[in-house]
This record gives structure tokens, C-alpha cells and sequence, in this order.
């Protein structure tokens, strides 16, 4: 999946309850390039959920994207890889290998597989055979060479040095190729999920020497990468990145490059120096964690990097991934009012409103059953649906439905009445709350740090709990909460990578809003 041009990826990591195809949605309309991730999807659901659409579905446009598996049977991770290449056309399929939850190590899969290298080679080596033969029950999706990975940890438990790595590697290697390396160890038993995506010190360096170590596979780091910044210098190297910068001066980069290349002989586990740079930031230096990036120029072999809790926190960050990281010359959007109604187009067509129909069946999961409507809106939707013109064709909406010349958005009307008449129980609601919810999620983080927008957050909590008007759809609640918003805070351009501060030393960060329920950003087990 690397450009053509020679460019790096930038990955957007497996999260259990986050990376769903609502959230992949939200972040292609951001950026036609990063490569997405499904969450973590076991070999036990891929044989038997009855609904298999809701676990492995997705849209056409969110290509690239990987789908990550769980497991520890050949056979079954095998026919998983199988269908999820050849059926549903996934450009990647993933084996976890990096999961430190208790439940999934119980169960033989995930991080302890580290452990079993003979039975992770078995499994590895079956999902390559298996992608490369023939499905049996449809018709081949994918005329693409099939690509099968693993994400791991740089360690675990007592295992914690570079030779343990290697091992793993050289063992692994005769039947894959790939590599996406969290860049810390995990302790089984004695951390929790959540404390092992922090206590353990990250280790940059180890990656960085298992390039050299192995020139013919191909390596992607994970862990601590906060900003597209930070992303690019890692993915390219300081001098690299910093150059194709347009924020400093040449005497800057020369002075800012020297000063590393100097630093990068004293870094190690425990850094002090990125204790010292790097202490106010979310990737966990203060623990002894080494998060320096390549002091001149990246390997050739370490293809990209991997963000996960930055694009949950701020989505927004990665309007400018097209252009700052991959060198497209423009970017999809430059506001969030022209991914909001993006946004709200596609909700509105995977999960068309229910307040105009006669069925009696339920939306409660995808696909949303195929409705036919008796009239063209309701009392309560009338009022904002009749300012909006018709939606456009598909061709148009992968473009952009927005005039990017001015930056503003002709087609959502925030004025439109936000009030709704009174019913007491106007029919019976035909949409779950789990649709609203999870349709919502995605997009309660993209006014971070935007000043007056809290009622944003509010409103759509407060909507998405309104019974009166949930047949209305989660695009028209969302149109809704929307309208809280001043205008010209919607209106208002992104601010490009290059202003943002430099990364020596970042910005002292508020606490991320992270969902109590969330353990485990791979699997919630």
C-alpha cells in the first residue's frame, strides 16, 4: 500500500468500540490516504456470527484498510484471512499478536502467542496459504497480491531486549513478511490492559535497529505518536522531515539537526534526554521511554508509522495528512463544517430516517432494513430538511461536497429551526439507541480544544437520548446538535501542520477524554 511516490503510511491503529465504519468514515473524509483499521475481529466471529456484514462490512472509498484478526488456530485464522481477502476485498489482513488483556491471553491468542512462536508460525503460514487459494463459497474480490501482517510488541514479560525480538522475527519471517511493531513491552499477569499501554517504557531505538537487523521485511512503529509531527520525523527521519518543512529557516533545521544527531548517541532505556524534551507530552517519556526519532534519515524498510489514541482524542489532526504528510498539494477538507456535512450525508444514506415509513421492523444493527417513505419528511424533520438541497451523486460526495476555493459550505443550513413540536409518544421508536450512539461517537471529539464549543457535546448527548425524535435519523440529530455551534467557529479554516509549535519542547496537553468502559485499544476482553 506504500505511494508510488515513495512516500510512508500513516496507519490509524485498531480500536476496540472506536474503529468501526462509522469512525474509518469520519477519518477518510479527513484524509483519502491513511491507511484504516478495522477493530479487532476473532476467528470465532468471522465462523460464526450470524450477521457477519455488521463485523467485516465497509464502504467502497475507505479503501486502504486493513482488517485485524484474533486467534490461535491455523485452520481457523486461515479460512478468517480467506474470507475477509478474497470475499469482502480487504486490501490487509492483520493477526494480533500484541494484545495484553487477561481474557484474550486466557483464551491463547493475542500477546501470548509471543511466546509460542511454532504455533504462530502454523497460524501465519495458513493465512498466507489460505489467501492465496481459491474461496470455495463466492467469487474472488481482491485481484490484488493478498497481504498478510502481524502487529506485536517489542517484548514481553522478562523477554525484553533486542535478541528476543530478533528471534521472534527470524522465526516468523519464513511466512511473513510485515511487521507493525508496538514499541514496548507487555507484561502478562502483573499490568492491566490499560496500564500496559503506559508503564512499560517505550523504545524507539530497538525498532529503528531491527531495521538495520532485517533489510528484507518491512516494519511499521506504534506506541506514544501523538501529533503528524512527530509521525513524519519518525516515518522520514528528523533531517528528512525537517527539511521538507516550511516552518524553520535552513539555519533552524541545521541547528535543530545537528542538535539531535548529537543527542541520538546518548539515547537509550531509560532516556533521560527525552525525559527531559518530551515530558509534558502523551507519550509516556517521563516512565524512561526513548521516543526520539531517526537522527538523520529514517530505514528504508521502516515503512510507516501507526497513530491510535491521537486520532480517537482529535480526529481533526489528520485534515492536513494528505498534504503535510503524504505531499498531496491539497487536502479534502479546511473545516470542519465541510466534514460535518460530509458526515452527515453519510449517516443519513447507511441509516435512512424511519419517521416516514409504515414498517414495523427495527434499525438495530447494519444494514438498516430497506424502507419505502409515505411522505418526504415529518413534522419534526421538516423544518431543517426542506433548506437543504438534494444530496449529490456518490462521485461528488468522494470528492468533496464543499467549495474549497472560499472554504465554506453552501448545503447545511445551521439557521434551519431547532424546534420540535410537542409530542407526548409520537410512534413507536424504530431505531436503537446503540445506532444513535455509535454514530455519534466518532465526532464528539472534533471541536477539541475549539473554544464555545462544549454545548456541541452536550447537545448531542442530550439528542441522541430524545426518544421523539430518534426515527429522525442519527444524521438529522446530528444536524441538530450542529446548530449549536457558533457559524463562523464551523466556517473557521484548520490550522496547517507547519504553525503548529515544534516538537522540542510540545505543548503541555490537557487530559484526554478516554471512555471509562475502554481498557484495551485493541480489545476490549
Amino acid at each position: 500500500m506504500e505511494g508510488q511516490d515513495g512516500t510512508k503510511e500513516l496507519h490509524i491503529a485498531p480500536m476496540l468500540h472506536y474503529t468501526d465504519r462509522h469512525f474509518r468514515q469520519l477519518l477518510r473524509i479527513l484524509s483519502k490516504r491513511s491507511v484504516l483499521w478495522t477493530e479487532m475481529v476473532s476467528q470465532d466471529t468471522v465462523a460464526h456470527a450470524p450477521n457477519l456484514d455488521e463485523h467485516l462490512g465497509f464502504d467502497e472509498n475507505t479503501h486502504p484498510i486493513v482488517c485485524q484478526i484474533g486467534g490461535n488456530s491455523p485452520e481457523g485464522c486461515g479460512k478468517a484471512a480467506q474470507l475477509i481477502l478474497q470475499h469482502y476485498g480487504y486490501d490487509e489482513c492483520n493477526l494480533n499478536m500484541g494484545c495484553p488483556s487477561d481474557k484474550v491471553s486466557s483464551n491463547e491468542f493475542g500477546a501470548i502467542l509471543m511466546t509460542k512462536l511454532d504455533q504462530s508460525k502454523k497460524i501465519l503460514q495458513s493465512m498466507q496459504d489460505h489467501s492465496a487459494s481459491p474461496p470455495d463459497h463466492a467469487q474472488n474480490h481482491n485481484t490484488n497480491k493478498p497481504l498478510i501482517s502481524v502487529k506485536t510488541r517489542i517484548g514481553i514479560d522478562d523477554f525484553d531486549d533486542i535478541e528476543f525480538l530478533s528471534h521472534l522475527i527470524e522465526q516468523l519471517k519464513p511466512a511473513c513478511q510485515r511487521f507493525v511493531l508496538h514499541a514496548r513491552k507487555c507484561i502478562l499477569g502483573g499490568l492491566s490492559a490499560r496500564q500496559n499501554r503506559s508503564v512499560p517504557p517505550l523504545n524507539y531505538p530497538r525498532v529503528y535497529a531491527i531495521c538495520d537487523r532485517f533489510p528484507d521485511c518491512e516494519f511499521w512503529i506504534n506506541g506514544g505518536v501523538d501529533s503528524l509531527q512527530a509521525a513524519k520525523e519518525i516515518a522520514y527521519g528528523s533531517k528528512a522531515a525537517l527539511t521538507s518543512s516550511s516552518r524553520e529557516t535552513n539555519d533552524e533545521i541545521t541547528a535543530t539537526t545537528n542538535n539531535v544527531e548529537v543527542l541520538q548517541e546518548e539515547h537509550g532505556v531509560p532516556c533521560g534526554i527525552c525525559n527531559r524534551l518530551w515530558s509534558s507530552s502523551s507519550n509516556n517519556s517521563n516512565n524512561g521511554s526513548c521516543v526520539a526519532p531517526p537522527a538523520t534519515v529514517a530505514p528504508a524498510n521502516l515503512k510507516g508509522v501507526m497513530l491510535g489514541r491521537a486520532a480517537m482524542d482529535n480526529p481533526c489532526m489528520f485534515w492536513d495528512a494528505d498534504r503535510y504528510f503524504f505531499g498531496e498539494p491539497t487536502n479534502p477538507c479546511r473545516n470542519r463544517r465541510q466534514v460535518l456535512e460530509q458526515y452527515c450525508r453519510y449517516l443519513e444514506t447507511i441509516y435512512p430516517r424511519r419517521c416516514c415509513d409504515n414498517d414495523e421492523r427495527i434499525t438495530f444493527e447494519f444494514p438498516s432494513p430497506k424502507v419505502t417513505h409515505e411522505r418526504d419528511f415529518c413534522p419534526i424533520c421538516a423544518s431543517l430538511y426542506q433548506t437543504i438541497p438534494p444530496e449529490p451523486s456518490r462521485s461528488d460526495q468522494n470528492a468533496t461536497t464543499t467549495n474549497e476555493e472560499d472554504g465554506h459550505s453552501t448545503v447545511m443550513n445551521v439557521n434551519a429551526s431547532t424546534t420540535s413540536p410537542n409530542h407526548e409518544t409520537p410512534h413507536k421508536v424504530k431505531i436503537r439507541s446503540r445506532i444513535i450512539d455509535r454514530s455519534l461517537r466518532p465526532v464528539l471529539n472534533i471541536f477539541k480544544d475549539v473554544p464555545n464549543t462544549r454545548s456541541f457535546k452536550r447537545m448531542c448527548n442530550e439528542l441522541g437520548k430524545d426518544t421523539r425524535i430518534r426515527n429522525c435519523g442519527p444524521g438529522y440529530i446530528l444536524r441538530r446538535a450542529i446548530q449549536a455551534v457558533p457559524p463562523e467557529t464551523l466556517d473557521q479554516d484548520f490550522l496547517k501542520t507547519d504553525h503548529l509549535p515544534s516538537l522540542s519542547p510540545p505543548r503541555k496537553k490537557k487530559t484526554s477524554f478516554v471512555p471509562r468502559d475502554l481498557d484495551c485499544y485493541e480489545c476490549k476482553m
